[in-house]
């Protein structure tokens, strides 16, 4: 039987929560995310990709935010990295950049340029400009 896609309702809080050591990681050294994340992890991650802004607001409201920018740090890369996660203006990173900006708890600019070097998606970290 092929495994197929299959679309995600809801973001596993605690399965996200186990990225922020990943994305910790990220912000420190080059690292492959495939030796930090399993094959399981990585599918369901990814059908988060295709939820709505709203829908991660309402999550990251429930996460501390020290753990925001390791997370916008795991999904820029992550989608340099991981087959099937290119999703440009609609990245979690943006989302979470988004209500950083909006709860006035943005990172500091060296540390935004730094996450933009890891990645060729133009839309990091505000999304378009229109």
């Amino acid at each position: 039987m092929i495994n197929e896609w299959q679309p995600t309702t809801a973001i596993n809080i605690n399965a996200l929560k186990s990225l922020v050591p990943v994305g910790q990681e990220v912000l420190q050294k080059p690292v492959q995310l495939s030796d930090w994340v399993s094959k399981e992890l990585q599918t369901e991650a990814q059908g988060w990709l295709r939820l709505s802004e709203k829908e991660w607001q309402n999550t990251l409201n429930d996460l501390p935010t020290e753990q925001l920018f390791p997370l916008a740090a795991f999904f820029t890369l992550a989608e340099m990295q991981f087959s099937g996660w290119q999703c440009g203006d609609s990245n979690p990173a943006i989302w979470i950049f988004r209500w950083l900006r909006s709860n006035k708890q943005q990172p500091e600019k060296e540390a935004i340029k730094k996450l933009k070097q890891l990645t060729d998606n133009r839309f990091i970290p505000y999304g378009s400009v229109l």
